[in-house]
């Protein structure tokens, strides 16, 4: 989204610029145009943060660690010649001097009970957490994080916020954790799709980067592409190891797939009350969607599902699946095991008439909150705007030009897909809500039933998800004022 807003600002700014002779109007001169582009575009954001000094406070930073497939960019002791590392390093040292402050970290991986007992005693131990989306429900609901639309400084329209996670986890005009680039999480958290090039070469099949670029690049298009691939390649006459798929993926992913499809299984909306959420599984484009989808991950002789077939892993570095779908911070244990070439895609649209792809953010991303505990606002705020601006001027990439584009990236084709893939993120309340339990209730059933009973299963979880959604609103209800 980002991205592509910039396309669009700097396209106006030129239509703008132009007069129309025919009418009259004014042109700009070419030589002032050039010199207010060249002055805009040497500009940085960093030399707009306000002035400040904290007299040495004491910046303290809590960040999760539940994962082993997501690079931490919180905190770095020292310079090792790791370029994220080093940046890190870097952009902390920038604004600690720039604000006489001292900034510090702790991991753990409990941070919700850390909230708590920090609330509890009164204690201003963390000024900022990072915790998973689907941690942060509760202590979010309980009163113990600051509502972010409080901090003035913080410019939630700016790109070094996510602005797609501001809007999304906004309940009743309060959002009370968000994503940004201070931690690159918020791109290792996207789900992404991989296609081994050997495969797509054997077989003859269209470039996948062809149909993105036309936007052709759709579920029917994958499908038809899986079913040129699958066969009993090792002629044992049973489906193993060895045979050749259409796909490699994970229970979670058929949230991805409806997700890039361009729907969710929950949706937000706006009521004369407020606003609420809806369960959206008897939808019929959600139905139609999902048909679809299990068409191909139901199928064992397309799909493998690595939950109940751990070997589907190798199935793809191996080059015997067309396509794996997993985070997007996976990607380096593909470059890992995988000698061959392969490229990274969008997720498939549900028709071309969808016209744009999206992506679905898992539930385990981190956000970032700030416990009612602390007491340094100004501070907190000030600092939290740095880092961000400085992550996105250099952090991001750091990550995104040099580990994806530099070190994973095969070639300038899928240096375009990551831009399309990262450029819009899907937050689907059926997962990061996960207390409610629509995802982890809709996936054993669409696995066992298709999309054809999904009415009478959404009429079956109706009343249990609306006694749900009524306590999380009243919790935040609680909260007003």
């Amino acid at each position: 989204m980002k991205r592509m807003m910039t396309i669009l600002l700097l396209a106006a700014l030129l239509l703008a610029s132009c007069g129309n002779a025919q009418t009259g109007e004014t042109t700009a001169d070419p030589a002032e145009t050039a010199a207010a582009q060249t002055e805009t575009e040497t500009e940085s954001p960093l030399d707009k943060l306000p002035a400040g000094d904290f007299g040495g406070a004491d910046y303290h930073m809590l960040g999760d660690v539940n994962s082993n497939w997501w690079i931490i960019s919180l905190y770095s002791e020292e310079m090792t010649g790791e370029i994220i590392n080093d940046t890190v390093y870097e952009r902390n040292h920038y604004v600690e001097d720039l604000y006489n402050v001292t900034i510090s970290h702790t991991e753990t991986k409990q941070a919700g009970n850390d909230i708590k007992a920090s609330v509890q005693s009164g204690t201003d131990e963390y000024d900022v957490v990072w915790e998973r989306l689907n941690q942060l429900i509760t202590p979010a609901q309980s009163g113990q994080l600051y509502n972010l639309y409080d901090y003035d400084g913080f410019a939630f329209d700016a790109p070094w916020w996510d602005n797609d996670s501001v809007d999304a986890l906004t309940i009743n005009g309060k959002v009370f954790f968000a994503c940004n680039d201070i931690n690159v999480h918020t791109m290792e958290g996207c789900s992404a799709m991989y296609f081994s090039k050997t495969l797509a070469d054997i077989n003859g099949l269209e470039s996948p980067y062809t149909l993105v670029r036309e936007g052709r690049w759709t579920l029917d298009k994958m499908a038809e592409m899986i079913s040129v691939v699958i066969g009993d390649t090792n002629g044992n006459g049973a489906r193993d190891q060895g045979d050749s798929f259409g796909l490699v993926t994970g229970i979670g992913q058929f949230l991805s797939l409806i997700n890039g499809a361009g729907d969710q299984l929950v949706i937000r909306e706006s009521t004369s009350d407020g606003d609420t959420f809806t369960l959206h599984l008897a939808d019929e484009n959600v139905i139609g969607i999902t048909e679809k989808v299990c068409a191909i991950l139901n199928d064992k002789d397309r799909t493998v599902i690595v939950n109940d077939d751990a070997w589907g892993y190798d199935s793809f570095y191996q080059d015997e699946s067309l396509f794996y779908i997993m985070q997007l911070g996976s990607v380096i244990g593909i470059r890992e095991n995988m000698e061959t070439n392969f490229g990274i895609l969008p997720f498939p649209m549900k028709d071309e008439a969808q016209g744009y792809y999206t992506t679905s953010m898992e539930a385990t991303a981190q956000a970032m909150c700030i416990p009612i505990s602390a007491q340094e606002t100004d501070m907190i705020e000030m600092v939290t705007e740095a880092l961000a601006v400085y992550s996105d001027q250099y952090l991001i990439d750091a990550y995104y030009d040099t580990t994806l584009k530099g070190k994973i990236a095969r070639d300038e084709d899928t240096t375009e897909m990551l831009d399309i893939l990262t450029g819009s993120r899907t937050f689907d309340y059926a997962s990061v809500y996960g207390a409610w339990n629509v995802y982890n209730r809709f996936y054993p059933h669409v696995r066992k039933s298709g999309g054809s009973e999904l009415a009478s299963f959404a009429a079956s979880i109706q009343d249990s998800f609306d006694s749900s959604v009524a306590k999380t609103i009243e919790e935040y209800r609680k909260l007003e004022g």
